[in-house]
């Protein structure tokens, strides 16, 4: 299996799309508050592409809030106000796709992928974010998603292929 890329390392070749990205561990590590300027330059490359992005973030601290909407200006894209937690539908409820492919960048299979999949896009997964200040809650939710998100992401593969609804 090859390495995973960070995010500002992958070479994204899709089109007039929506996209979702994700937050902590995938543009900035677990409550980072500024994007790098490597991050910035590829938000920016994603959008030359006419593709809409919108930061989605399943963070819970008391500011997530204000963070989001400073990183959403420092990006200068839109954000999803998270009511709901990914993988819900909720989360993206708000956004429009015009008849336009939908695409989600994040790190974790169990939030990130399984939107994806739940919302019938496209979904790429980059390498995790870390920084030795995460918080402990964060860094067991990255050994969760590493053991069973994979097989999560089996298994409603698999159930779709039935043709089971989830």
């Amino acid at each position: 299996m090859s390495q995973l890329l960070y995010f500002e390392q992958q070479d994204f070749a899709f089109a007039n799309a929506v996209v979702v990205l994700d937050v902590d561990g995938t543009i900035v590590p677990d409550a980072g508050q500024v994007a790098p300027p490597e991050a910035v330059a590829k938000v920016n490359e994603i959008k030359s592409r006419g593709n809409e992005i919108c930061l989605c973030s399943n963070s819970r601290r008391g500011n997530y809030a204000e963070r989001l909407a400073m990183l959403g200006a420092q990006l200068q894209v839109s954000i999803c106000p998270v009511l709901f937690r990914k993988p819900s539908l909720q989360a993206i409820a708000s956004l429009e796709r015009k008849g336009r492919p939908m695409v989600v960048i994040g790190d974790k299979d169990l939030t990130d992928g399984l939107l994806a999949r739940r919302a019938g896009a496209r979904f790429i997964k980059v390498r995790r974010k870390l920084d030795p200040a995460d918080r402990l809650s964060s860094r067991m939710a990255n050994v969760i998603d590493i053991v069973f998100g994979p097989p999560a992401v089996l298994i409603w593969d698999a159930l779709s292929a039935l043709s089971i609804r989830l």
